[in-house]
């Protein structure tokens, strides 16, 4: 069992630093605790067992949060035409007149050129002529180079479902309604035939069965869902059951079990060859499906467990899971967030698992064993697998789509057993379809009732589901603490081996436990405590800047501009950096803890000095994860130090536009209204600085940068939403921008000038001040001058102003 605790703490570990951002020091001091920790232990005669589990927990946080990317590339709004280029990476579907199909961006063009880029989108598009004349539907394929022009959109969610964290944990970033699609080229890769080989078979069912017999097992073999009937697909979600029609380890762990029964009943069980054909059957299952990466993570995880049952160890196979788990988690530590794996993993868990505790029939060669126990031995297996699957999975169905249908473990139950039958009927009838017809028709026999039966049964259960919004992360863990101890209860030779280690871990302990041992362990138990106490101390310092709400500081850096924004999960986006070589840095010590020194993105709006110069030092002394920029000139004074800057210190550098969108996190968006795309309308530089809006909830925030009249004049003309909560007032007060219209249609609640005291330009204009008071009130315009740093918390609906004096 010790592989499954190590296992355990590996996943906690990359789950932790999935959800917060730790910096290497603190990990390192802990690292250095827990090995102390170890060695006292050892010390005194006891196992170092927990602190190895405690690095190891340790290595999976730095492991995750080496991963994390800052940002995403590629986002925009939805008026936002796009040119993309790139890979097709799924199998496309046709639905009416258009194909959907995940594209691989390798290059984008927002507006400003094309730019390298890594993204996945997905697209809806027209299949060109070419392609409808020269290949049969769904005419893209896999692999396709394919260069698409369209709408940029960000996807929303729908009735209740998230559908942008649905799309988010297969890593599509927004939906492309393209108006053109060429296909440029092949690049298929080994992958092509597995999708080649799954669009012949899905032409087969279609010869070979009946409809809508075939549209089910389309989606239950290959994953294809297009063709389902609408009303039928309502049928699986009221049911609680539409989880069957999505490829998962559900599906390969009954196919498993299934096979395994079948395998023994026919070969026996000597030798183990007979392990041989359910191996082959996974993975069969596998390609035909096209190599979708949920199925082959179930595949990998079935193979482990026929690994386990073939060395003759069946307690192991729970161990054997979680490694098999945490190895894959280890090349790719998201995957431990999304849903398909979770329920993946507790599937193929709870029948390995089932497996191990269900009682030995009596098996068809038992003497005097009463003839009809013989047919029901396979049916009573089934349902035993079927409720197994069932309850491992329901806590995560209800956590993660916030309703379980009342009768959807009962239903499923009765429909898992048909499983089985429909894949591998479904499979034989297409094989033998592509050879010939009449041979698939008469196969397909196999597979028409089955599927009939699953149809039947889902459209006459009653459809009635209960909302769990209430169900948390506490329900999960309950549920899961719950069956192991049954599981253990289940298992008395497990719970004797339990308590007997645990008295001998005892005896050894007070046997051992002699003053000379302890005398020698203290000062290592001292450092383990002083190194785990600084580290969590430095912990505690770095992760108090996330609270939950948005904080959005403009600091105090004299006649000039900067302004944090802090997310609510501890994002960090500086924009600008004020007039002086540390006058970022200065400002951003008073508000940030001093061991951190990262930040997800820096904005430079324009390259005026008394915005940009402070922007060149936080490059130097930051860890900075990209940089936003408009059109850059090499005019400006200060462009050779800022990009002897970037270069310096190899950041990444994105040019934006309007339509461009970053999305922070925890609902808070950054959008880019100005510049458009293309060379600047005016001669001013102010004309050409970035201007965005920050919104997080009902709140929202316009950074205007230096504009002046004649860009505010096009905003205001434009469709862009200028409508803000807070406006930070454009170039300091000038009275070359702050116009009348501009600020009515902005119509802000406070207003927030950014200016040095005593300043030789006579900034902010008495005539801007006025209009500004009239539109908010004298009481709700901040100045930086007057009152230093000015911070602004929100928590979506309501807005709290903290001031430095």
């Amino acid at each position: 069992m010790k592989l499954a605790f190590m296992a355990a703490a590996w996943l906690l570990g990359v789950l932790v630093g999935l959800e917060t951002s730790a910096p290497l020091t603190p990990l390192l001091l802990l690292l250095g605790g827990s090995v102390c920790m170890g060695l006292a232990l050892r010390l005194r005669g006891l196992s170092s067992f927990p602190a190895i589990l405690a690095a190891i927990l340790l290595v999976g946080v730095w492991r995750a949060d080496s991963v994390s990317g800052p940002l995403p590339g590629l986002t925009a709004q939805g008026t936002a035409s796009v040119s993309l280029k790139g890979r097709i990476v799924s199998d496309p579907e046709l639905s009416g007149a258009r194909v959907g199909f995940t594209l691989d961006v390798r290059a984008a063009d927002l507006g400003d050129g094309p730019v390298p880029a890594e993204s996945k989108v997905l697209v809806w598009a027209d299949p060109p002529d070419d392609l409808v004349s020269s290949r049969p539907p769904p005419y893209f394929d896999y692999g396709d180079l394919v260069s698409v022009s369209g709408r940029l959109d960000q996807p929303k969610p729908f009735g209740g479902f998230d559908y942008p964290a649905y799309l988010a944990n297969q890593g599509i970033s927004g939906i492309v309604f393209a108006d053109s699609a060429v296909v440029t080229g092949e690049d298929g890769g080994w992958r092509a035939w597995p999708y080649s080989l799954r669009g012949r078979l899905s032409e087969s069912i279609e010869d070979v069965l009946p409809y809508p017999q075939s549209a089910l097992g389309q989606a239950m073999l290959l994953g294809q869902r297009s063709r389902l009937p609408p009303e039928l697909v309502q049928d699986f979600r009221s049911t609680g059951t539409s989880h069957l029609l999505a490829i998962s380890g559900l599906h390969v762990g009954v196919l498993v079990v299934m096979f395994v029964a079948a395998a023994s009943w026919l070969f026996g069980r000597r030798g183990q060859y007979f392990l041989i054909v359910p191996f082959i059957a996974v993975w069969a299952y596998a390609l035909v499906s096209g190599l979708p990466p949920s199925v082959v993570r179930a595949a990998i995880m079935g193979s482990v467990y026929l690994a386990a049952m073939a060395l003759g160890r069946p307690g192991s196979i729970l161990p054997a899971l979680a490694f098999s788990a945490a190895a894959m988690s280890a090349i790719s530590p998201e995957i431990v967030q999304r849903v398909s794996f979770q329920l993946s993993f507790a599937a193929v868990g709870g029948i390995s698992l089932a497996q191990t505790v269900i009682p030995e029939w009596p098996r068809p060669e038992t003497p005097n064993q009463p003839w009809v126990l013989k047919p029901l031995r396979p049916i009573g297996l089934a349902l035993m697998i079927s409720l197994a699957a069932a309850l491992a999975t329901w806590p995560l169905v209800a956590f993660n789509f916030q309703e379980v249908a009342l009768l959807g473990v009962i239903v499923t139950v009765l429909a898992l057993p048909a499983m089985p039958f429909i894949m591998v009927g479904t499979l034989v009838a297409a094989v033998l379809g592509m050879f010939s017809v009449v041979l698939g028709q008469w196969a397909g026999w196999l597979a028409w009732a089955p599927i009939s039966y699953l149809i039947g049964l889902v459209e006459a259960a009653p459809g009635s589901t209960v909302q769990t919004g209430w169900a948390g992360g506490w329900l999960v863990i309950v549920w899961y603490s719950a069956l192991a101890g049954l599981l253990l209860l289940m298992s008395p030779r497990r719970t004797r081996l339990l308590w007997e280690r645990l008295g001998q871990w005892k005896a050894q302990s007070r046997s051992r436990q002699t003053s000379a041992s302890l005398i020698g362990a203290m000062p290592v138990m001292f450092s383990a405590v002083v190194v785990a106490v600084g580290a969590a101390m430095i912990w505690w310092q770095v992760g108090s800047s996330g609270d939950g709400n948005l904080h959005v500081y403009f600091l105090d850096v004299g006649q000039g501009d900067s302004t944090l924004i802090v997310t609510p999960e501890g994002r960090q986006v500086l924009v600008d950096g004020g007039p002086a070589t540390d006058s970022a840095l200065s400002a951003l010590s008073d508000v940030m803890p001093s061991n951190d020194r990262s930040l997800d993105l820096v904005v430079m709006t324009h390259l005026d000095a008394d915005h940009s110069r402070g922007l060149i030092k936080v490059l130097d002394d930051y860890e900075v994860g990209a940089a936003l920029t408009g059109v850059a000139s090499p005019g400006p004074a200060m462009y050779a130090q800022w990009q002897a800057g970037v270069e310096r210190n190899q950041v990444k550098v994105v040019p934006v536009s309007r339509g461009y969108q970053v999305d922070l996190g925890s609902g808070v968006t950054v959008e880019v209204l100005h510049p458009g795309p293309g060379p600047s309308f005016s001669d001013s530089g102010n004309n050409g600085s970035v201007v965005l809006r920050v919104t997080y909830g009902s709140i929202s925030f316009l950074l205007t940068a230096d504009i002046e009249a004649e860009t505010e004049s096009v905003l205001v003309s434009g469709d862009a939403g200028l409508e803000s909560t807070v406006l930070k007032a454009a170039h300091h007060g000038s009275n070359t921008s702050s116009t009348a219209g501009f600020i009515s249609g902005v119509n802000p609640t406070a207003v927030l000038v950014s200016v040095g005291g005593d300043n030789s330009y006579g900034h902010p204009s008495p005539a801007v001040m006025e209009r500004l008071e009239k539109q908010t009130g004298a009481q709700n315009v901040y100045r930086t001058d007057l009152m230093g740093d000015v911070e602004f918390v929100t928590d979506g609906a309501e807005l709290w102003v903290n001031t430095e004096r």
